[in-house]
């Protein structure tokens, strides 16, 4: 039987939401969002389980699961016990990721590994698990079976010297995104990306405060004049999971600021 909700919840009353690292900057504020629009938001993180439970209620999440993103048996046994409990999923967000500055020659074998582990491996198997399921179930009243969400990066597409494997792991998930997209289409299932680009927050804040420099150097980059949000990046996700967005697949949603129309060095 089709499902549908209320106009003001923008199609999102009751639907059953996984993000990963949803304990985070980004993947909190959007649980947050998610929640008060009447979405059952369920939590994947790394934190323990009385830890991440906590979190989870002050978010407005429904639920919590310690999982590993790149570790697919985790991703593939939490969004079973989710399907178990809630009896469908309806849209599935890869937010988590991992990553640490460097260039080509400053790299082993281990950190390309791990970014590539987390940032595209991880969510390509998290992507298949949830498709696997969406399939199964009965679409809306506008024909959508499921949504399957990321979050890229705007070095995905214009590179930022200085952290080549998270740019080049973001760069397959983009490509990852187009593809999915295109062989799950016709059966109602929408594959989509946001973008942000400069957040005075989780990885990015983290490399302020190594390199205090850096603040300074990358605001000149954005044309708009400040970084950008968390905020701003959950009312992106808001949108990809409304059904304003029922007609769009296969996109890169960029929030960036217009960073990434600033030549760098």
């Amino acid at each position: 039987m089709p499902i549908d909700a209320p106009h003001n919840s923008r199609g999102l009353s009751g639907k059953v939401i996984v993000i990963t690292g949803g304990c985070g900057d980004i993947g909190g504020e959007t649980t947050a969002r998610l929640s008060g629009f009447g979405a059952r938001v369920i939590i994947f993180d790394l934190l323990s389980e009385d830890r991440g439970a906590a979190r989870a209620r002050q978010l407005g999440a429904v639920g919590y699961k310690k999982v590993d993103q790149g570790n697919a048996q985790e991703s593939e046994r939490a969004i079973e016990e989710v399907v178990h409990e809630f009896r469908r999923l309806d849209i599935v967000i890869g937010n988590a990721a991992v990553g640490s500055g460097g260039r080509l020659l400053d790299l082993d074998v281990s950190q390309w590994e791990e970014a590539l582990r987390v940032n595209l491996i991880g969510c390509a198997m998290l992507a298949q698990f949830a498709i696997m399921q969406m399939l199964k179930q009965a679409p809306d009243s506008s024909g959508i079976r499921g949504k399957v969400l990321f979050t890229s990066s705007w070095v995905g597409s214009f590179p930022s010297p200085g952290a080549i494997q998270y740019c080049v792991s973001k760069a397959g998930l983009d490509h990852l995104v187009r593809l999915s997209a295109q062989e799950y289409a016709a059966k109602g299932i929408r594959v989509n990306a946001v973008a942000p680009g400069i957040l005075d927050a989780g990885l990015t804040r983290k490399a302020f405060e190594e390199d205090p420099a850096l603040r300074s150097k990358f605001l000149a980059t954005v044309p708009v004049g400040e970084f950008g949000t968390v905020d701003q990046i959950a009312d992106a996700f808001g949108f990809l999971c409304s059904r304003e967005s029922n007609y769009m697949t296969g996109q890169i949603l960029f929030v960036d600021g217009g960073c990434s129309l600033t030549k760098k060095d």
